[in-house]
């Protein structure tokens, strides 16, 4: 039972599908957002009489394929979002059995340019069938699909972003034809890109759907795969095929540029038709969108044309075709219009369209529209009335103005036009006039004088008229000038007023236009009037001097200097004097300037007592400059003085009291001795001492010194030291040193001392004493014996006999040994300096 029902379910499916009519055209839409993100759209236009209810699909799906070489990229699935009646041109002349809704799909869709950036571009289809089977024109047309098409460019090209919006068309509507009557529809469309749009007509595409497969994936034929193009085209009947999709005299045909469709088709029926529109950017096709759509033919009740006349008003007779019509300036400037129509209540209405110029020259009133012969015998005529501006012109040139009458009729509008051609001439005005109230005008003026007159504009025609002024080359509001300007109806005065002042005077010549000015016909009609001022200035150029006079100052360093600047100016303008160094600072370099400014005189004063650093800058330059404050100065005056500054030296002197030499002492001998330094140029002198390779402290030498201005004195003392003595010889430099720009070499006194160590063999005595108390050699002693030897000291003597014993010993240098207990002879003696000994032999006399 179940496998039964199933069968019966299929099989009423399967009729339901067979018989699945509905299409009646469409298109699809592709709208650039963001980024790579676009909007899809598909338009697909149903039949609501003869189309199937169970054929309207919720959502669809559309695939994306790539020319050149068919690869498949990608597929959409799109949902219906709205579903709306097919308007018609006139609601009144709708019939029963033409009603058509627009049902429309959209889905957000992403262009990577990764993908999408084959140059040959891309192509999305939406396969479906089946189309109307009360097609007059197709074969087989209950059986016949729809290949919905549209190309579109890569997103990426020539390594750049490229961005695209299909072209968008006009609506279709729900009109049908009448047999033998001229039919006309707009299928243009709009290019947000501002692409160029190219209408063509196309054989529709039939595609690979059929009544058992109307779409992809439906029950039974889900594996199928969509195919792509070449797309199968439908097969026209005899009689028929692209260039006369429907025919008649003329047959259906659309206009390259406007994509107006045009036809007078001679037979009634229900016809399908393609329209192709290419997209062109800068003269490369970049994609295109196809459109099939069907028209509805009928035989219709017989509609008489309108008519339409025109006469100049106040006249009688009637305007002819390819006459030119005189508007002139003395006459109505108006024109009757009288419009009617045959049939009886029958609408008509009056359209006046411009040809070459614009809509806002006439004025439209009267009876527009409105309708006529609402009774079997009235013949009824409509009147409007077309009258031009005073101010209008056709400045010699021929205006063509349509007036078109158009009734209601079924199932499109006839129209009558008559296209009247006309010169128009604009009403006469007369020209504005200016005056001054003073005779002159050229004005010699000077410092202190106030030019003051008024200005007077008219009109003849009592119009507004207006007075402004400007100055040729300069801007008025530069001066100190009043005047308003200023307008009124009929004449307008304004007064003028300059006093000359110091801006007055900055220019030799100045030129003012005063100007009148009145409008008629939207058109400034000016006079202008102009006058001269001459300012007189005349002005003396300010003297400056200097003393001394010279502009090159030899100065050394220390030399005290005064320079007295004096600025005159016999005009007795005031004047500032001032004074700069080139590349230098005047206070910093110990320059020091004073002024006194003044009318007429400016006086300074400049001091300076050079430095020794300036010396260094050989040449100085100071500039004096004098600036004069009036309404047109005179150039600054300026005096440059060159200082050059030198600094002579003389070298100092240094002698001694005693010869630079070398000193040989006495250890323990005292030595001094006076140096003097003297400089003839009194320059600050020091002297100093210095030890060479040595400190003079470290040895107890001395110096002293007196420094002075010229003069430096200096005193050196030692005494001969066992330290000295270890040196050998000790070297000392005395220096004399000076303070100045360019110091000369010091001068050098260079004294060497040599310490000299007596010996223990030089203190040897006598070797014989006698004892005897004759005051004569009674001892045996050493008298000048010292305790040391620098390096020795004395530790003790020693006398022995002759047999080795000691016979005296004393730890004193002073030792006196007289003899005492000791025998006659010879006795031996030990000196002892610790580190040396001395011996001897010694006689005792008695």
């Amino acid at each position: 039972m179940k496998h039964r029902l199933l069968i019966l379910i299929l099989v009423m499916l399967s009729a339901t599908i067979a018989q699945a009519t509905h299409i009646v055209g469409g298109e699809f839409e592709l709208r650039y957002v963001r980024a790579n993100n676009y909007q899809l759209y598909l338009n697909l236009y149903f039949d609501d009489v003869n189309g199937n209810p169970g054929a309207f699909d919720q959502s669809i799906t559309v695939n994306i394929f790539e020319k050149g070489t068919n690869r498949w990229i990608m597929s959409r699935a799109m949902s219906a979002q709205s579903r709306v009646p097919v308007p018609y041109t006139n609601i009144e002349c709708t019939v029963s059995q033409l009603r058509t809704s627009k049902i429309v799909y959209n889905v957000p869709i992403t262009l990577e340019p990764e993908i999408f950036n084959n140059p040959d571009g891309y192509y999305v289809t939406w396969e479906r069938c089946c189309r109307n089977y009360t097609i007059n024109n197709i074969q087989s047309p209950d059986a016949a699909a729809q290949t919905f098409y549209m190309e579109f460019p890569a997103v990426r090209q020539n390594n750049a972003e490229f961005r695209n919006s299909s072209p968008r068309l006009f609506p279709p509507l729900s009109d049908y034809a009448c047999v033998n009557e001229l039919f006309y529809f707009d299928f243009s469309g709009t290019d947000a890109d501002g692409d160029s749009l190219v209408y063509d007509m196309v054989t529709p595409l039939n595609g690979f759907t059929t009544p058992a497969m109307p779409a992809y994936g439906v029950l039974g034929y889900e594996q199928v795969q969509p195919r792509p193009a070449p797309y199968p085209l439908v097969r026209w009947q005899p009689g028929y095929n692209t260039q006369n999709q429907i025919r008649g005299n003329p047959p259906m045909q659309i206009d390259a540029v406007t994509g107006r469709l045009t036809m007078r088709p001679e037979k009634k029926g229900l016809f399908v038709f393609g329209v192709r529109v290419q997209e062109f950017r800068m003269g490369k096709k970049i994609g295109e969108v196809r459109r099939d759509f069907q028209v509805m033919v009928l035989d219709c009740p017989t509609n008489a044309s309108p008519g339409v006349l025109v006469r100049e008003k106040g006249k009688k007779a009637t305007y002819q075709e390819n006459e030119v019509l005189r508007i002139n300036p003395t006459g109505s400037r108006c024109l009757d219009v009288f419009f009617t129509d045959p049939d009886r209540n029958e609408f008509v209405a009056l359209k006046v369209i411009p040809v070459n110029f614009p809509a806002n020259a006439f004025t439209f009133s009267g009876q527009q529209q409105g309708i006529i012969n609402r009774s079997t015998t009235a013949s009824d005529t409509l009147k409007a009335t077309i009258c031009f501006d005073e101010c209008f012109t056709t400045n010699g040139s021929i205006y063509k103005l349509d007036l078109v009458v158009q009734d209601d009729g079924c199932s499109l509008p006839r129209q009558d036009t008559v296209r009247l051609s006309f010169i128009a001439e604009p009403i006469p005005d007369a020209l504005p006039t200016i005056a001054l109230s003073t005779p002159l005008r050229k004005f010699n003026v000077a410092l202190g004088d106030v030019l003051n007159f008024d200005v007077l504009g008219a009109d003849a025609d009592g119009q507004v008229v207006s007075v402004s002024a400007r100055g040729v080359g300069f801007d008025l509001a530069s001066q100190n000038i009043s005047f308003t300007g200023g307008s009124g109806t009929g004449t307008v005065q304004s007064a003028f007023s300059w006093p000359i002042d110091c801006k007055a005077l900055s220019a030799e010549s100045y030129t003012i236009e005063f100007t009148v000015t009145s409008v008629f016909c939207g058109t400034n009609i000016t006079r202008t009037e102009a006058i001269e001022v001459r300012p007189a200035n005349v002005n003396h150029v300010p003297t400056i001097a200097a003393t001394p006079a010279d502009r090159i100052i030899m100065l050394q360093a220390g030399q005290e200097f005064e320079m007295d600047v004096l600025g005159k100016d016999i005009d007795g303008h005031a004047l500032a004097l001032t004074a700069a160094g080139t590349d230098f600072d005047l206070t910093a370099t110990g320059m020091q300037f004073t002024s006194t400014n003044g009318n007429g005189s400016a006086t300074g004063k400049l001091r300076w007592t050079p430095f020794c650093s300036n010396q260094n800058e050989t040449v100085r330059k100071v500039t004096f400059t004098l600036k004069e404050s009036t309404c047109n100065p005179s150039p600054d005056q300026t005096l440059t003085i060159e200082f050059r500054i030198s600094a002579p030296n003389n070298a100092p002197t240094l002698t001694a009291d005693k010869a630079a030499t070398l000193y040989e002492l006495e250890l323990n001998e005292p030595f001094e001795v006076n140096f003097t330094g003297d400089d003839v140029d009194l320059n600050p002198l020091l002297l100093q001492a210095a030890g060479d390779g040595f400190d003079l402290q470290d040895y107890g030498m001395e110096f002293t010194a007196t420094p002075g201005n010229g003069k430096a004195t200096g005193t050196f003392k030692l005494t001969a030291t066992c330290p000295m003595a270890d040196r050998n010889v000790l070297r000392v430099n005395f220096i004399l040193t000076e303070e100045a720009c360019n110091p000369a070499p010091a001068p050098v006194l260079t004294m060497e001392f040599k310490v000299r160590v007596p010996l223990l063999q030089d203190f040897i005595p006598a070797n014989i004493f006698t004892p005897n108390n004759d005051g004569l050699n009674d001892y045996f002693q050493i008298p000048d014996l010292p305790s040391d030897f620098c390096s020795a000291r004395f530790a003790s003597i020693k006398i022995f006999n002759r047999w080795g014993q000691e016979v005296y010993f004393s730890n004193q240098n002073t030792f006196k040994w007289d003899g005492a207990g000791a025998n006659a002879g010879v006795y031996f003696y030990v000196i002892d300096f610790g580190n040396t000994q001395y011996k001897g032999s010694l006689t005792l006399v008695r």
